[in-house]
């Protein structure tokens, strides 16, 4: 059997994080390592997580955000793979061992499977758009089905409901002078590494929508734009390992800020 490591980082997450864990400790593949990063919580979240003793691995540190918090984990993990799971989030029952599945039988480096947004008065819904079909993708496919979304979308953005081989991620780490986006910047570096992807339609993950939690802090104006402009220099240095550097796609970079906040505006109007 293959071990999976799920790392979770959490911050002040006291009303989410026994949902979270409960879901992770049910799962029906059995050969897990959960690493839990308490990023330096003032509230009752590290008394919830010392309940669970041995069942989980948990790991402090002093409050430096969600990328030094996930970079702990991956320090510390084991496994073979590698899942990530944000503290107010949680996965359905069979989720590690129906993508794991999916994983051995297709061989891919990365494994993306679909999601469900949770609001907090009960409400769920799936994402606007998403995976239409189960597709694995190949390298040579990689300039027509995954690296164009980086320049114009935040399809491939987030590190959740994703499984990674842990091979694939030695060296990567999340860039810790970024508060957001720095889950997009060590996306750009795995799906570069990646030789494979498979694109799965079933829902496993749940993605609670509050502006609360390690991952969703409330940040000021300008350092938002501040980490994008980085966001968009990590892109720009990839546009020639893709084979796709163009001045056309370099203005898509450039005004993908833009096409993001009206893709945002238009969500919302919907709902």
């Amino acid at each position: 059997m293959k071990k999976v490591s799920i790392i979770v980082p959490v911050y002040n997450e006291e009303a989410t994080i026994v949902r979270c864990i409960d879901s992770l400790l049910a799962q029906t593949y059995s050969l897990l390592e959960i690493l839990v990063i308490d990023d330096g919580s003032c509230d009752k979240t590290r008394i919830l997580l010392e309940q669970y003793g041995g069942q989980i691995v948990l790991l402090s540190q002093q409050h430096r955000g969600v990328a030094s918090a996930r970079n702990a984990g991956l320090l510390r993990a084991t496994g073979d793979f590698i899942l990530f799971v944000d503290g107010d989030d949680y996965l359905e029952p069979d989720c590690v061992e129906q993508v794991l599945q999916k994983q051995q039988k297709s061989g891919a480096d990365i494994v993306r499977f679909s999601y469900r947004l949770l609001y907090p008065d009960g409400h769920i819904e799936e994402p606007l758009s998403y995976f239409q079909e189960e597709q694995l993708i190949l390298k040579g496919a990689f300039c027509k089905n995954i690296y164009p979304y980086f320049l114009s979308s935040i399809r491939f953005n987030s590190v959740w409901a994703t499984l990674y081989k842990r091979e694939l991620l030695a060296g990567v780490v999340f860039p810790v002078h970024m508060r957001t986006a720095e889950d997009a910047a060590f996306s750009l570096e795995a799906y570069t590494r990646a030789q494979s992807v498979l694109l799965v339609t079933d829902i496993h993950y749940f993605y609670m929508q509050t502006p609360t939690g390690l991952s969703k802090q409330g940040l000021h104006l300008l350092e938002k734009v501040w980490c994008n402009l980085w966001l968009l220099k990590y892109i720009l240095n990839n546009l020639d390992a893709w084979g796709m550097d163009s001045l056309f796609n370099r203005l898509k970079v450039y005004i993908r800020p833009l096409l993001l906040l009206f893709s945002k505006c238009k969500s919302r109007r919907r709902r």
